[in-house]
């Protein structure tokens, strides 16, 4: 993880001690095979959001703002303003002075500014599931208002260069799930 948020007055997303999966592993520990093809969604999971909701899809911009050493943005991914997806991104101030338009995305998704940048790395995608008590999920079911309840998360460590950034997303319980209009 590139980002520590100890000196912040925020608590780490997770904790420094989790256990993370690989990919692979999640034929193990997921059992809902719906759940599971989304979390190893290759490619922009925005673009699948949004085939997945049509019309009734909204991306909203929560937070983009420097708290302490790092810029915080949040978004979330809906259908008919049930939240399927709560995103968190912690980019150090290291990052944000060598690339200073990750701090200014605004409406567009993390994934969008991102696409097609040849500086970008990502690697591999890990995944693992919270409880309540951990800050991010709290905060995902808080947004979503839902009652407390594990929540999977799938973590990128990304490099724009040499510069580090993390971003988490937690992944609600009703992802992919339409409802009838």
């Amino acid at each position: 993880m590139a980002v520590s948020a100890d000196n912040l007055g925020l608590p780490p997303p997770v904790p420094t001690a989790a256990i993370w999966l690989p990919g692979q592993a999640l034929n193990c520990y997921v059992g809902d095979q719906s759940l599971r093809s989304w979390l190893l969604t290759p490619g922009l999971l925005t673009q699948r959001i949004r085939e997945a909701a049509g019309d009734g899809f909204a991306m909203h911009l929560l937070r983009e703002e420097r708290i302490g050493d790092e810029q915080i943005r949040e978004i979330d991914m809906s259908y008919d303003n049930e939240v399927w997806m709560f995103a968190h991104t912690r980019i150090p101030a290291t990052t944000l002075e060598a690339e200073p338009w990750l701090g200014r995305i605004g409406t567009r998704t993390l994934g969008e500014a991102l696409e097609g940048r040849a500086m970008l790395t990502r690697e591999s995608f890990r995944y693992a599931q919270f409880y309540p008590d951990i800050w991010l999920v709290d905060r995902a079911l808080a947004h979503a208002a839902l009652a407390p309840q594990p929540l999977w998360i799938r973590h990128s460590a990304l490099r724009m260069g040499a510069a580090p950034f993390d971003l988490y997303e937690v992944f609600l319980p009703n992802i992919g799930q339409r409802r009838p209009r």
